[in-house]
């Protein structure tokens, strides 16, 4: 999955790489230096290589300069001491930069250093902490400097620990422009086409396709992302690779927004929090911005249809109650004669709803079943599956501690599938490799990745 969901992995990964005693300064936040990790004495983590900067870290000289008027603290002061003039352009606040840098916290620890890499390493500005960002945008290519960050300005986000000030020898290799901010990313114009979901939207370039996809076709497009300031936060067109997808695994808003469209079309969408996924660690709050442009379309086969609102909200009296509560009709019943256990490999034809009728997966347009052993299945599925045999169709209600369980990106709330059980296989005797395989792209996890 490479678009706007795959956002939440890459929060999840460094919220996680943040929680330590120290909040981790902005350059160590999603990043790596490269360089070569030495053992502590004490067998402890890994140390940074420790690098000695140019200029004492205090006092900052005299005549450094002073950058101020920081949207995230307007009178916080960035301190910068230009070593050596650049010639080239200067970056925005948007864009790829190529830097060779150090940091180093206020007691002279060196947390950061791209000396080993012997190369630069590639930053988007719109992603670093903000007082960093400010002093590289001052840059010009070629230039060297020295950078003091009050701590205020030195993440990117709510820091993990006590946040404190940090400094930077910094030297701006060069830059590549992001795409250009729309100049009403805050707010949709009136011209802007409504529809009752909230989604606004704005035809940038017309197409000349002729066929708009439906919500399960496979569409490949390019996706640039702002919050409401302007600030950049996704982009596939810096990226330079496309997403490619089915229209039901992206945000409501995004898959909303590509039914509307033809190939070729570029279009603006401005989005509520209702019609993304305010799950997501990392995803900014209030309306998004997207520039989306559909590159191709390849239809796809049609899932079925989503049960009436009434069916999905509660199951039929005369449902089966698994010993953990998930509820199934067998609306076919198949010819097999073996229920699988949690061991058993097993082909599955699938598509699952929320409760308000949005499909959010399903095996049918790809033509795909998931096949694994049964144990690896979400919970809810173990319940069902174990009831079942070879060829019979299931309808299946997952209460939401055995679906996902509030798991961010994932369906928030209880579920409800269609399971065909098409083939059932003993386990592979210990040793023997375990076939796995999933339809392409599947959003949700169903299956641990290989």
């Amino acid at each position: 999955m490479t678009g706007p969901r795959a956002l939440a992995a890459l929060a999840l990964a460094l919220a996680l790489a943040a929680c330590q005693r120290k909040a981790a300064p902005p350059a160590a936040q999603g990043g790596t230096d490269g360089g070569p990790a030495v053992a502590t004495a004490d067998g402890g983590a890994p140390a940074r290589p420790q690098v000695k900067p140019p200029l004492p870290l205090a006092p900052v000289p005299a005549d450094a300069e002073v950058i101020t008027g920081v949207a995230e603290a307007p009178t916080a002061r960035v301190l910068i001491k230009r070593l050596r003039a650049g010639a080239g352009g200067r970056p925005g606040r948007n864009d790829n930069v190529e830097l060779e840098f150090s940091g180093w916290r206020p007691n002279g620890e060196t947390f950061i250093t791209t000396a080993a890499r012997k190369r630069a390493l590639p930053r988007n500005l719109a992603t670093t902490a903000p007082g960093f960002a400010a002093a590289v945008q001052s840059m010009q290519v070629g230039e060297r400097a020295m950078v003091w960050v009050p701590a205020e300005l030195s993440y990117p986000g709510q820091p993990q620990g006590t946040p404190e000030a940090t400094i930077y020898e910094i030297e701006l290799i060069g830059f590549e422009p992001s795409p250009p901010t729309p100049p009403d990313v805050g707010a949709p114009p009136t011209t802007a086409a409504a529809t009752p979901s909230g989604l606004r939207s704005l035809v940038v370039k017309p197409g000349t396709g002729t066929t708009h996809p439906r919500s399960f076709d496979l569409v490949t497009y390019h996706y640039t992302a702002w919050d409401a300031t302007g600030r950049m936060f996704d982009s596939s067109e810096l990226r330079k690779r496309p997403t490619t997808t089915l229209g039901f695994r992206e945000f409501r808003g995004i898959e909303e927004a590509l039914t509307q469209m033809v190939v070729g079309e570029r279009r603006r969408v401005w989005l509520p929090p209702s019609l993304t996924d305010q799950s997501l660690p990392g995803l900014p709050r209030g309306t998004l911005c997207y520039e989306l442009e559909l590159t191709d379309l390849v239809p796809q086969a049609a899932p079925p249809a989503a049960p009436s609102l009434a069916e999905l909200a509660a199951p039929p009296a005369d449902a089966r109650t698994t010993p953990r509560g998930v509820r199934f009709v067998i609306k076919k019943a198949g010819t097999g004669k073996v229920h699988p256990t949690p061991t058993d490999q097993v082909e599955v034809a699938f598509s699952g709803w929320t409760v308000d009728g949005h499909l959010f997966d399903s095996s049918i347009p790809h033509g795909v079943p998931i096949t694994a052993p049964v144990g690896k299945f979400i919970p809810g599925w173990i319940e069902a599956l174990t009831q079942m045999v070879a060829g019979d169709h299931a309808r299946v209600w997952v209460p939401v501690e055995l679906a996902f369980n509030h798991e961010p990106g994932r369906p928030a709330g209880p579920v409800v599938f269609d399971l065909e059980l098409r083939a059932v296989a003993p386990a592979p005797p210990p040793g023997a490799p375990v076939t796995t395989t999933v339809p392409a792209k599947p959003a949700v996890k169903l299956v641990p990745t290989p």
